[in-house]
């Protein structure tokens, strides 16, 4: 879903652009994840009574899919031991997702109502930069889920949760794609220059130290 590069971003650490040769790799990925999420988001919002069920199981199976490769990289040494703890609660939270998504639309809808009002305040505790104004947007989130939920219902809550739900997943799958097109772009680049005084013969072999 996300490369090195990304990743150094939401971090808010400085990353070096992608190479030609990493963004070759990362956008077909980034494209066929964004076509699912506006497809799963347009679905969600066509679809009253099975599309809402759809979304939350295809990004609960996601959840588990990407918590298992975490697990798998902390077994190899690719992933800090401090990940498993990630990758577990992936898992689990994923199959929680599929499992009430089978149950019924109720259920499915109150998970995505949750989702909804903890989108925000999960985004605070990763992006430390952009704290404040997330936890302000939070704030207003919540409020309009409870007046919301007051003002029309508990039936009027689920609908507005299926309904937001469905359009972050399309904004998500549209943002994913623009990232796509960038990335391939970068790809048709021509890979650099070795740097001066550099065959370029030995990097694949260790570098220049292993002809020493």
């Amino acid at each position: 879903m996300t490369n090195a590069v990304t990743a150094g971003r939401l971090a808010g650490t400085p990353a070096a652009p992608p190479t030609p040769q990493e963004a070759r790799t990362t956008w077909p990925r980034m494209a066929v994840l964004g076509a699912a999420l506006l497809a799963l988001g347009v679905l969600a919002l066509t679809w009253t009574d099975g599309g809402p069920r759809v979304l939350l199981g295809a990004l609960g199976l996601f959840a588990v899919v990407r918590g298992v490769a975490v697990l798998r990289g902390v077994r190899a040494g690719l992933v800090e031991r401090a990940g498993a703890v990630t990758g577990a609660g992936a898992v689990w939270v994923g199959l929680v997702a599929v499992g009430l998504a089978l149950l019924s639309l109720t259920a499915a809808s109150w998970v995505l109502v949750v989702a909804v009002v903890l989108v925000l305040p999960v985004l605070a505790a990763a992006l430390p930069d952009h704290r404040g104004p997330l936890l302000a947007g939070a704030a207003v989130v919540a409020l309009a889920a409870v007046g919301v939920g007051v003002l029309g219902g508990v039936d009027e809550l689920l609908g507005a949760g299926r309904t937001a739900a469905a359009v972050l997943a399309g904004l998500l799958g549209l943002a994913n794609l623009a990232g796509a097109a960038g990335m391939a772009r970068i790809a048709r680049r021509p890979e650099p220059a070795p740097a001066a005084g550099c065959g370029g013969c030995a990097c694949g072999a260790g570098g220049c130290g292993s002809l020493r």
